[in-house]
C-alpha cells in the first residue's frame, strides 16, 4: 500500500458508501479535531501543520464508529414540511403550505400559511423569515445605538454557520437571519452585543460593561443560546445547504 501523499484526499467509509473529509490546517490546534456539520453533513477534521497525512487517515479510521452514529443523526434531518412547527419569536408556530395563490407568507393565530407551488413553499418561508430579520434586527440595532451614544452603517443579513452576528470596523452589523426564530430577549441581547462592538472591536472587560448597560441580564440570554442555538441552526428549509 503506498504512502499517502499531501495531495491525496482525505475519506472515510461509513456504512458502506466514501465520504470526503474535509480538512483545515490550523497553527494554532495542538490536536486533531474531528466532527460533523450540523448543518450539510460534512465532515471535517482541523489539525496542526505539522501532522503527516498518513497520520490524518489513521486518526478518521480509528473515530469511524463515532463518525458513523454522528453522521446518520445529521442525515436523518429533513427540511421543514407542512403540518410541522417551527419557533418564530420564539413561540412554536405550525407551518402549512397551501399549494395555491398567493404566492405569499401569512402569519395568524400561531400558523404560518405559506401560499404557492409547494415544493417552492420552503424557500419562500426562508426568504420571508429574512426579510422578518432584517426589519426587526435594524429597529433593535437602533435601539441599542441610542442606549450606547453610538451609530451603525448597515445591517445585513446572512445564514453563518455557527456565529450569531458579527460587526465589521465600517460599521456593518450583520446578523444570522435564525435570530427571527429565538426568543426576542435572546435576539435583542445579540442585537446589542454586536452594537457594543462598535465601541470596543473586542472582548474586553470594557466590552462587556456596554452590553451589561444595554442588556443586563445578558448572561443568561448567552446561556439559552449556548444551550439551544444549535437547534436552530440545524433547522432546514432546502434540500440544500443556503450559501451564504
Amino acid at each position: 500500500m503506498r504512502a499517502l501523499l499531501k495531495s491525496d484526499p482525505l475519506t472515510v467509509t461509513l456504512e458502506g458508501r466514501t465520504h470526503p473529509v474535509k480538512l483545515r490546517r490550523n497553527a494554532r490546534a495542538r490536536k486533531m479535531i474531528l466532527r460533523v456539520d450540523a448543518l450539510n453533513a460534512e465532515i471535517k477534521l482541523t489539525a496542526p501543520p505539522y501532522v503527516s497525512m498518513k497520520e490524518l487517515q489513521k486518526f478518521v479510521s480509528e473515530n469511524t464508529l463515532w463518525l458513523e452514529t454522528e453522521h446518520s443523526r445529521v442525515a436523518d434531518i429533513s427540511p421543514l414540511a407542512s403540518g410541522d412547527f417551527i419557533p418564530y419569536l420564539g413561540e412554536q408556530h405550525q407551518v402549512f403550505y397551501t399549494n395555491r395563490s398567493p404566492r405569499k407568507v401569512e402569519l395568524s393565530d400561531k400558523k404560518l400559511r405559506v401560499g404557492g407551488p409547494a415544493d417552492q413553499a420552503p424557500a419562500r418561508l426562508e426568504r420571508w423569515f429574512r426579510a422578518e430579520a432584517k426589519s426587526i434586527l435594524r429597529d433593535d440595532a437602533a435601539v441599542f445605538a441610542e442606549i450606547l451614544d453610538t451609530s451603525f452603517e448597515r445591517v445585513s443579513i446572512g445564514d453563518m454557520k455557527s456565529r450569531w452576528g458579527s460587526c465589521s470596523s465600517s460599521g456593518t452589523l450583520r446578523f444570522n437571519w435564525r435570530l427571527i426564530l429565538a426568543p426576542v430577549e435572546v435576539r435583542r441581547y445579540v442585537a446589542a452585543h454586536e452594537v457594543s462592538h462598535l465601541l470596543e472591536m473586542n472582548h474586553s472587560d470594557a466590552f462587556w460593561r456596554h452590553v451589561a448597560r444595554a442588556v443586563p441580564d445578558y448572561r443568561q440570554l448567552r446561556k439559552w443560546l449556548r444551550a439551544h442555538g444549535t437547534d436552530l441552526m440545524k433547522l432546514r428549509f432546502k434540500n440544500h445547504q443556503t450559501v451564504d
